[in-house]
This record gives structure tokens, sequence and C-alpha cells, in this order.
């Protein structure tokens, strides 16, 4: 008898336990899955009453490891040792040429081109200081092969990018000030004797055909092409110097001889 009575006790403090939850118990032997207060169905291991969390919306926040950026350095000792970015030399096409293939080669082509936003510094302050080593490394290796009136006038540009464009403005003007440069280059062009002179014929005509696009050159333009050309190789500073000075609408060939 004390057996067979101790198991209606040991239901009811099942029951007690079960409302004590705030779970209505299912009639014994049913497979109908307990229900809260509200008669909705209770979620395993989530407390009465409380507001389960939501995995989905977790998920969509953003983490503070999202961010990836591996540090490089750009640094090629295949460029070519005599290339250096320069008005005098009417060189931008060439210069140009070898960075865009060596940044694209090397990883640094979204910093030249602006197209990788820098991470910001609070949220993501590991991949903000490896964006900026990278383009400081990018920044300080143009630097080191663009000529000094070049350099004095991106030095205080604060990106890669921004020296680049820079650079491709101040060298890719069309009309006189491009049209000059291209007539002095071809006015120093001299034939290679242990290459094909054909070869050298063919560059004369392509520029020949470039100045021509620009339309015609009058004298006062000859008169700047004559004196500018008579410095030669000694005088380079200075050359530099009076080219740059060209992108001033006061400039003429008086500013020459002053």
């Amino acid at each position: 008898m004390s057996a067979n009575a101790a198991t209606p006790s040991a239901a009811a403090n099942a029951t007690t336990t079960s409302v004590a939850g705030g779970l209505t118990p299912a009639p014994t032997g049913s497979t109908a899955t307990p229900t809260n207060g509200s008669g909705a169905p209770a979620r395993s291991g989530t407390p009465a009453g409380s507001t389960p969390s939501n995995a989905v919306s977790n998920t969509n926040m953003p983490s503070g490891n999202d961010i990836t950026i591996t540090e490089r350095f750009m640094s090629d000792n295949s460029w070519p040792a005599d290339l250096s970015l320069d008005l005098a030399k009417s060189n931008w096409e060439e210069w140009n040429f070898q960075l865009q293939v060596q940044t694209d080669r090397l990883g640094f082509s979204k910093w030249l081109r602006g197209t990788l936003p820098c991470p910001d510094a609070h949220t993501h302050p590991k991949a903000h200081n490896i964006w900026e080593t990278n383009d400081c490394s990018l920044r300080a290796f143009i630097f080191g092969h663009i000529s000094q009136s070049d350099f004095n006038a991106v030095e205080s540009l604060a990106t890669a990018h921004l020296v680049y464009e820079e650079l491709r403005l101040r060298h890719e003007k069309l009309g006189p000030h491009a049209q000059l440069l291209l007539i002095k280059k071809v006015l120093d062009y001299r034939y290679n004797p242990d290459a094909p002179l054909h070869r050298g014929a063919d560059n004369i005509l392509a520029l020949h055909t470039k100045i021509t696009k620009m339309g015609p050159v009058d004298f006062d333009q000859l008169k700047i092409i004559f004196l500018i050309n008579a410095f030669g190789d000694r005088f380079d500073t200075v050359q530099s110097s009076i080219l740059t000075a060209m992108d001033s609408l006061s400039f003429s060939a008086n500013t020459i001889l002053h």
C-alpha cells in the first residue's frame, strides 16, 4: 500500500512543478506539446515569459573582423633605372604604363585608382592602419620615380591616388604645352645604331601624327621651342622650371628671356 500511495504523490508533485513553471501539462498518454499560459507551444530551454533571441538578426550584424587587408610593400627592382617622370622628357605614357603594370602585379591597383576606401579608424582600427601603411608605401614609391618639379607639385597631397591624379593632369594636358613637349622630343630623338633604322623612323612618324592632331604651330610657339631646346641636357632644373611655368596664361618667350 505504501508503494501505491507514493504514485499519486509523485504525479501531484510533477503537476505542481509544471504549473509553477508556467506550463500546462498534457493529459496522460497524450503526444500533445505542452503549452505556456497563452496556449502557444513552449520553447525548449526558453524560460517562461521571456523573449527568445533573434538568430537571423544577429547574423546580419556586422562583425569587427569583416574587413581583411594584407600588408604590402611597393618595391620592385625590375623598374627601369633611368625611368623618372619628367615634363621635360614628355614621358608620361611610358612611366604610366610601368606604374600600372607594377601596381597590378603587386596588388596596389585599388590604392592607385582610389577604389578601396580607407576603413574607419574606430570600427576597424587594424584594417585602417594597414590601409594607411600600404598607401604610404605606394606614395613613397611614386615620389622616388618623378622629377623634382613634379614632387614639389604633389608632395602635400594626402594619398597615393590624389598624387597620381594630379600627375596625370600635369602630364596629359593637350594643347600648345603638350605639343611643344612632343616637338622637342622629336628634335632630341636620335637613331640607335644598334637597332633597325626603320624602328626609329616609326617612332618619329608616330610622334608627328600626335603633334599634327593637336593643330597648327605658330611662329611664337616655334620661338619658345627654340629657346627651350637650347638648354639641352646641361640645365635640366632650369628647363623643368620653365616647362612648369608654361601653365601660366601670361607665359611667353619673354618669360624665358627674363
